[in-house]
């Protein structure tokens, strides 16, 4: 099982920025494994959070990091969130929408709860 927080060290906690299914490899015993650590970013313990610029995937981003680049360890917990809802409702992170524009699955899943 997967765990963002298990990323932590005393130096500060190291945020993925770019969790999507295609990140999540299962190896032989079908243990799931982060790949691509290319966009990833250290958080220093001696702040809760970094301003940076915006890297990863459109849709699993976390919409406080896409809009004002609020780096923290709960952003990688949103992009797994989207993950999560991708399995369980067999849909894409972003859905197209019949006028030709697109949703988030976010949005999906508040009309359905």
């Amino acid at each position: 099982s997967y765990d963002p927080h298990l990323h932590h060290f005393p130096e500060g906690a190291i945020v993925h920025r770019d969790i999507k299914p295609t990140n999540i490899l299962l190896n032989e015993s079908g243990q799931a494994k982060l790949s691509d650590f290319g966009v990833s970013k250290l958080i220093t313990a001696d702040f809760s959070h970094a301003s940076t610029e915006i890297k990863g995937t459109t849709g699993y981003l976390d919409p406080e990091y896409f809009t004002v680049g609020k780096l923290t360890d709960a952003s990688d917990v949103y992009s797994f969130g989207i993950v999560l809802l991708e399995l369980i409702s067999g849909q894409r992170a972003v859905i197209a929408t019949p006028s030709g524009g697109a949703e988030s699955i976010v949005y999906m899943a508040h009309v359905f709860m």
